[in-house]
């Protein structure tokens, strides 16, 4: 499916989807207590579908019992023969499930889809290994058997947030207690401290000093009965964004402050930039200043790179992006695409290293552009027409369903801007 947007910007207002990095927490905790437990999400996407899939083939049953409400039966008796893990692109759901298979000890075969096989596991498969596990990778297909034991684990925090996630959801279900020490400090913080949240609220201890988590054995979890997923800061980025494109404004709801999504750092940045945000009543508002160009530091923020890097193009001067390495190993790489992205439409950004340098134009152009299968990067091609003047194409436009299944519809339902108005005549005198 092709996605043509005019150009202009845009204003009204949009309810963003439920967060996707929260809800494959709560829905994989919500497999692993005690009782029922119901969850609220609004407008799930592909990769949480992915996550939901894998659970039911592990031996949860899940129920869709009123919309956007999910009924999580948990895995009381997991199933003992090899499962197949349908993981599609999702790379949250193969790394948070590697360790829970190995601690459930659950023969699986983990089937991936894009560029999810090319997408780093190392050092988490050695930890796993190290600590019982087999894996065998057979083209999409990774093979992993064994049980995983307590002990002492070891990662680099700098690889992946989600390598550290995946160990503290697991360990707590080992009979014996565990360690995990950080070599490094890790790149995306807020991700972890989003965990540990979920953890807490499932009633699972951990105990943490400094770069290191001990973490008891033999524990159970226990969500409560009842609750609702926030919504998404990562994808309420390109609406937020648009509103600094937009003189009337755009505004956002469903998100929440304050919030463990680290991509709530995104407000004072846009203020950095030279945006208004108003914040009322649970609702966001952005509206256009004088834009200009800033640095940028990517390392706890990869996801906003996008939207940022469209806002960039269009402020005044010339902003720096640094520490984007882990752009390179998203869905496409992310780092390149932007870039190329916004030069085929008169952008004018060159990759300097691991990061950007971007240097604003008065207008993009209108054009053509493929995300390569990147949802960030289809949506991050809206986001481009609203300032080029003439029509963007996006071809494979429905790959936003990765994430935000619903973002062409919110997206078309904005309004164009009226016209500034002209300024009146001065009588001669």
């Amino acid at each position: 499916m092709n996605q043509t947007i005019l150009p202009g910007p845009r204003t009204g207002r949009v309810t963003v989807p439920a967060s996707k990095s929260y809800a494959h927490r709560f829905f994989i905790a919500a497999a692993l207590s005690r009782a029922p437990v119901t969850i609220h999400c609004r407008g799930v996407c592909g990769d949480i579908r992915a996550t939901l899939s894998c659970l039911q083939a592990l031996g949860a049953d899940i129920r869709e019992i009123a919309p956007e409400t999910y009924e999580v039966a948990p895995l009381l008796a997991p199933r003992r023969k090899p499962c197949i893990l349908p993981c599609r692109e999702s790379g949250a759901t193969l790394r948070f499930l590697l360790p829970l298979v190995g601690a459930l000890g659950i023969n699986a075969v983990f089937h991936r889809e894009g560029r999810l096989p090319q997408r780093p596991l190392e050092p988490l498969l050695a930890e796993l290994v190290r600590h019982g596990m087999s894996a065998t990778a057979d083209g999409c297909d990774l093979h992993c058997q064994g049980q995983l034991r307590s002990g002492d684990y070891v990662l680099p925090g700098d690889v992946s947030s989600q390598f550290v996630s995946a160990l503290l959801l697991a360990l707590p279900l080992l009979p014996g207690d565990s360690t995990l020490t950080l070599t490094s400090a890790p790149e995306s913080a807020p991700y972890i401290a989003m965990t540990e949240e979920v953890l807490a609220a499932a009633g699972i201890s951990l105990y943490r000093t400094g770069s290191r988590y001990r973490i008891p054995g033999g524990q159970r979890y226990r969500l409560p009965s009842h609750l609702t997923v926030e919504g998404d800061w990562s994808a309420a980025a390109f609406f937020l964004c648009a509103g600094a494109m937009s003189r009337e404004g755009i505004a956002v709801d469903g998100l929440s402050l304050p919030t463990r999504q680290g991509d709530s750092a995104l407000l004072p940045l846009l203020r950095q930039m030279g945006a208004v945000v108003n914040l009322s009543s649970g609702c966001i508002t952005i509206r256009k200043g004088r834009l200009r160009a800033t640095d940028i530091d990517a390392r706890p923020i990869p996801d906003l790179i996008p939207p940022l890097s469209v806002l960039a193009a269009a402020a005044e001067g010339g902003s720096h992006i640094q520490n984007a390495r882990r752009l390179r190993y998203k869905e496409s790489d992310r780092l390149q695409g932007i870039a190329e992205l916004l030069n085929s439409l008169g952008g004018c950004l060159t990759v300097d290293g691991d990061g950007l340098l971007i240097h604003g134009v008065s207008h993009l152009q209108g054009g053509t552009v493929d995300p390569m299968g990147d949802h960030r990067l289809a949506m991050s091609a809206a986001l481009a027409a609203l300032s080029a003047d003439a029509p963007v194409t996006v071809r494979d436009a429905d790959c936003v369903s990765k994430s935000y299944p619903a973002f062409w519809a919110d997206f078309q339902s904005l309004k164009g801007e009226a016209p500034c108005p002209a300024p009146s005549e001065t009588p001669s005198v």
